[in-house]
């Protein structure tokens, strides 16, 4: 019955296809609207689903920003809830309004907010609004994910829509095969690699700062339901770290206070005091989890190590380009 399936995955590939070009076309013909909104509009944002690395790239440029003098606002879809309220926490007092429709909560930004630059997160399809900036990221192991388009894939649009970016920016190592991939679509577009190295360390829930050379040697548990968790598990053992446990769940993963305190009460069995997990994940913990630790648990940390991205060339470039463009 395998190609009984195959054959239904390519059927509702084209027909997601088409409807993608669809809607291009009304929008390019006129019959769909396109609104330019009194602010410039820089758009983040991908050609496959997730794991590219938008979050933190949003929020650094958003601070970037707005140390240039800008008035930014944040616009997100807020799909899955922790990375909206993730930008929020970090970028206080940056204002961050969430909802589907950008327009919308463009028009509420300048008039509620005066922002004069709109950042918009997940933005690469959000084809209503008039964009002065395009910036595509993508994972340099893979740019273009498998090259089939949802559902049999992981791609929104097809690998050519990338010739609609100004800056592209890929997560991981520099690669010359992935610059390579990119720069078939897109010959003109400056590409940069992003990483990640740690930003602090902190205690939760109190957010109490830890120094980051208290990971050195220590026996911990690594907790990550983000979609790259291997990152981050790296980041920890590059920091000097013993990692004897790990524990993974889905990206968005909803905690619960018996599964967390499930896990702690395996920590503890095998004589681990310290668990150390990410931001995005810290956001989806219960506040009643500190509650629900009994005594013989208490003595079990929880750590949340945020990072910050990397540059290659490097930051300035970036900066500058985006600049320009910003300045045209």
């Amino acid at each position: 019955m395998g190609w009984v399936s195959d054959f239904a995955l390519a059927g509702a590939e084209k027909a997601y296809g088409a409807g993608v070009q669809a809607i291009q076309w009304g929008f390019r013909s006129g019959i769909l609207k396109r609104h330019r909104l009194p602010a410039k509009v820089v758009s983040v944002g991908n050609l496959t689903w997730g794991g590219t690395g938008k979050t933190p790239l949003v929020i650094y440029l958003a601070q970037q920003l707005q140390a240039r003098g800008h008035r930014v606002a944040v616009l997100t879809r807020g799909y899955g809830q922790d990375e909206s309220k993730l930008m929020s926490e970090r970028l206080a007092p940056i204002p961050v309004l969430v909802g589907p429709d950008r327009v919308a909560t463009g028009e509420q930004a300048v008039r509620d907010h005066g922002a004069d630059l709109l950042l918009l997160d997940d933005g690469y399809q959000q084809w209503r609004l008039e964009k002065d900036l395009e910036i595509l990221t993508a994972d340099s192991k893979t740019p273009f994910g498998n090259g089939r388009l949802i559902p049999r894939g992981t791609l929104r649009e097809p690998p050519a829509a990338a010739a609609r970016a100004q800056v592209i920016v890929l997560k991981g190592k520099n690669s010359e095969e992935a610059r390579f991939q990119v720069k078939r679509y897109n010959p003109g577009a400056p590409v940069f690699f992003m990483n990640y190295e740690p930003r602090r360390l902190w205690r939760w829930p109190d957010r109490q700062e830890v120094p980051l050379k208290n990971l050195r040697g220590r026996k911990l548990c690594t907790l990550a339901g983000i979609a790259d968790p291997k990152q981050f598990e790296a980041t920890v053992l590059g920091l000097g770290a013993d990692p004897r446990l790990r524990y993974r769940v889905g990206d968005h993963h909803p905690y619960t206070t018996g599964e967390l305190v499930r896990l702690l009460s395996r920590c503890h069995r095998h004589g681990i005091r310290t668990v150390v997990t990410t931001e995005k994940d810290a956001v989806r913990i219960p506040k009643v989890f500190q509650e629900a630790i009994g005594p013989d648990l208490r003595d079990t940390e929880l750590w949340v190590l945020e990072i910050q991205p990397r540059f290659e060339p490097n930051e300035s470039e970036l900066l500058h380009r985006i600049d320009s463009v910003l300045a045209g």
